[in-house]
């Protein structure tokens, strides 16, 4: 992908992607979200799925082939909604969006959906390097997501209000990796504490490192 911001048409079909999904196919994505939580992948069986689903294991297989057809659809699904969270500020100034983005990826431990997709995401990270259809679309989205974030860094440096001797991929690469590893521990294991210690210092690396002199973070984040 190119440099800089999420492409708008790309974030466009996603959007219409997820529109086309009917109801069925919807509360077949939070079965395996379910499913996965209870069993993780080696344990996930059509037969589980269907048992967190309102529709039948012969159900499942007029959407979709196999086990990994269905968590493919998953992590689509779980993707294109991490996607258009994350274009919420995209209409922003750079310093509202870069926090906004870095508040976004850090994810809601009170979300129920938000949780249970961290979780199932992590379980699925581990197999990976196993499965070149998970790598892929893993890779992509973080990909993606560093692509954004260093975009804004860049934008943010030519209007003056970030930094002048920041590097916008680095920058990007360490708030990925940091907001990565908080949402992991959060909610995976439950490690709220740590949570809040990560997202204040977090801010506070953006307010100190990040933000030009004389610039001030958005109200919520100072």
């Amino acid at each position: 992908m190119p440099t800089g911001e999420a492409d708008p048409d790309d974030e466009q079909a996603a959007a219409g992607a997820e529109e086309e999904l009917s109801e069925t196919q919807v509360d077949i994505m939070e079965a395996v979200l379910r499913a996965l939580a209870k069993h993780g992948y080696a344990g996930l069986t059509t037969k589980k799925v269907a048992a967190e689903a309102s529709v039948s294991e012969a159900g499942l297989y007029y959407h979709y082939d196999s086990k990994d057809d269905l968590v493919v659809a998953f992590l689509e699904w779980s993707v294109r909604r991490d996607s258009k969270r994350l274009s919420a500020a995209a209409d922003a100034d750079p310093v509202t969006r870069l926090f906004a983005l870095c508040d976004a990826l850090l994810g809601d431990p009170t979300d129920e959906v938000d949780r249970g997709i961290n979780v199932a995401v992590m379980e699925l990270l581990a197999h990976a390097p196993f499965n070149d259809r998970f790598h892929d679309l893993l890779e992509s989205y973080e990909q993606r997501v560093h692509e954004t974030l260093a975009g804004v860094v860049r934008e943010g440096m030519e209007a003056g209000v970030f930094r002048a001797d920041l590097d916008p991929e680095a920058t990007a690469a360490y708030l990925l990796v940091t907001t990565d590893g908080s949402a992991g521990a959060v909610m995976a294991l439950g490690m709220a504490d740590l949570g809040e210690q990560v997202r204040d210092r977090l801010f506070a690396y953006l307010r100190e490192n990040v933000l030009a002199a004389g610039v001030s973070a958005p109200e919520e984040y100072q």
